[in-house]
């Protein structure tokens, strides 16, 4: 057998070594910001000679920035500026979203197209390439100028398959291999995950979440999905589906939920369920935003089905943080925009159903207001996989330049 020179090990073993310094540093700078290169030291337990010397590696290279600090004393260190052109595609049950981020121009472009009625994802397929193409054509630039490209999925996406779970959410896509069709319909690799876990991406690298490395992120729409950050990373679990906070069951006498169980928080509490559960008593609600709006003007009845929405969420949570442990919850979607109608609730129930000594250090937050956090998340994940990173969200990402809206491709 032949045997390692003695220079050969050391090479290799300092290679390794570095590369996995590095990747500590920038997750610190993702998770915190701008950063001292103190507290960066602090934060990875390098000595300060090591993150000095991988700070002006990184600078040299183009991927950090280091500035002299306040005092002239202390460096800063943060990400530079990154360049060239992502997409970002929002799939959801009945519309697309898609965004043009360049890098180099601060510029966003979204163009919109409303998915039909076919449930057919073959056709969800042209419609959402056509408004990637539509999106690249309008900013004037080439395919092999686009340097990813993410797609986030309102749906249960197994990862170790490739493909959406049997639901009855997106049941046009059931079967496909959904990596395999964009990239063969796009002309791109593709970055695909669930919207949940992009939203939650987003709140931990942008809001509510960031400095927190056991984190929850619970998105109540229309649906109810969550994503999970446990120890500084995105959390999927062994295929891909962690986080479907929905399916847990809080009611066992309650509604059918559309995977078969009875009383799934999706099936009691999501903007779906009460719109239905008003309906019944004869009061008719047109979107979760109208409910708010009516008890917040004083109806008893809008009032009581969110009281209850947030008994049922924090009853789950409760559950989850018994298991997790996490620092900070933050709840977003249109369901937080009720403000204390849920959110006391939600205390209430995690209160009277967790352990006192698990739950003590957990705050719960309201998580940003957008209806495009996975485009957002989107951005934070492609940034990610290209070695680089925005330590503060900029204003420009937040207003896109122009926005149409169409009908079916």
């Amino acid at each position: 057998m032949a045997s390692s020179t003695k220079s050969e090990l050391p090479l290799g073993s300092h290679r390794a070594l570095r590369l996995a310094n590095e990747r500590r540093i920038l997750a610190m700078l993702r998770r915190d910001g701008p950063s001292s290169q103190a507290h960066l030291a602090r934060a990875t337990g390098l000595s300060r000679a090591t993150v000095n010397n991988i700070a002006k590696s990184l600078a040299a290279e183009g991927v950090l920035d280091v500035r002299p600090g306040a005092t002239g004393r202390e460096t800063t260190v943060s990400f530079a500026a990154p360049h060239g052109t992502l997409v970002a595609v929002d799939l959801g049950h009945r519309r697309i979203h898609g965004s043009l981020i360049s890098l180099d121009a601060k510029t966003r472009l979204d163009e919109f197209a409303e998915l039909g009625r076919e449930e057919d994802g073959g056709i969800d397929l042209q419609t959402l390439a056509a408004v990637v193409h539509r999106l690249l054509e309008r900013a004037g630039i080439l395919p092999d100028e686009v340097r990813a490209v993410c797609v986030g999925l309102h749906a249960p996406f197994d990862a170790s398959s490739g493909r959406i779970a049997p639901t009855a959410i997106l049941p046009g896509w059931e079967g496909f291999d959904v990596r395999a069709a964009l990239r063969e319909r796009l002309g791109f690799e593709v970055i695909v995950d669930n919207d949940a876990n992009f939203a939650a991406l987003a709140e931990w690298t942008w809001g509510a979440g960031r400095g927190s490395d056991h984190f929850l992120y619970v998105k109540s729409s229309n649906g109810i999905g969550a994503g999970l950050v446990l120890d500084g990373r995105l959390y999927r679990g062994s295929n891909g589906m962690a986080g479907e906070l929905g399916h847990i069951v809080v009611d066992d006498r309650g509604a059918v939920c559309n995977c078969g169980n009875r009383g799934c928080l999706s099936a009691v509490a999501s903007g779906r369920a009460l719109l239905l559960q008003l309906q019944a008593a004869g009061n008719i609600r047109t979107s979760l935003r109208d409910v708010i709006e009516g008890a917040r003007a004083g109806d008893a009845a809008c009032a009581r089905v969110l009281v209850e929405a947030g008994h049922h969420l924090g009853t789950a949570l409760a559950h989850v943080v018994k298991v997790i442990a996490p620092s900070t919850i933050a709840i977003g979607g249109e369901l937080a925009a009720a403000g204390s109608l849920v959110f006391d609730s939600v205390q209430s129930a995690i209160t009277e159903h967790s352990l006192r000594a698990v739950a003590a250090p957990l705050r719960i937050l309201e998580g940003i207001r957008r209806a495009d956090m996975c485009i957002l998340g989107c951005v934070a994940a492609m940034l990610t996989e290209l070695g680089a990173g925005v330590s503060d969200l900029p204003e420009w990402l937040l207003r896109p330049t122009d926005s149409r809206i169409r009908g079916s491709a």
